[in-house]
């Protein structure tokens, strides 16, 4: 795709609407990430670079746990719907926040409690992400 893009030169800017929102997303996502740490007074692993870090195994993971949507989005099943399905959804969504709640207790070592107030401080802005990028990853 981008060394298509390279040799045919970039399209209209609504062909990467998808990415353009989910990279501002992703940016939010990490600042949301680091003042989630500040609110619950973390002490380890807080700097920026470790919240990076953190971010993108988060993000790796729960990538990870959404790829059989992405898969049923090459494949062409999801293409009917404007997105995958509630019933896909939800226990992708309930994975990820379990797997999420875990990483960041486990990386920043705040306890189960305030790890499950951080995770509900950048879940929605993850959730948005991951389905803009899945519906653009499944287009092609």
């Amino acid at each position: 795709m981008f060394l298509n893009m390279l040799q045919m030169g970039m399209g209209s800017i609504g062909e990467y609407e998808e990415i353009i929102i989910s990279v501002v997303l992703i940016v939010v996502d990490i600042l949301l990430l680091k003042l989630g740490l500040i609110v619950t007074k973390a002490e380890y692993r807080t700097r920026f670079k470790w919240v990076g870090v953190s971010f993108l195994i988060q993000f790796g993971a729960i990538f990870f746990i959404s790829s059989p949507i992405l898969i049923l989005g090459f494949a062409g099943a999801l293409s009917d719907f404007s997105g995958p399905p509630f019933h896909l959804i939800i226990p992708v969504v309930l994975a990820s926040v379990f797997l999420d709640l875990n990483l960041i207790n486990v990386i920043h070592k705040i306890g189960l409690k305030r790890s499950f107030l951080v995770s509900l401080i950048i879940l929605v802005p993850i959730i948005f992400a991951m389905s803009f990028l899945i519906q653009y990853l499944s287009s092609f």
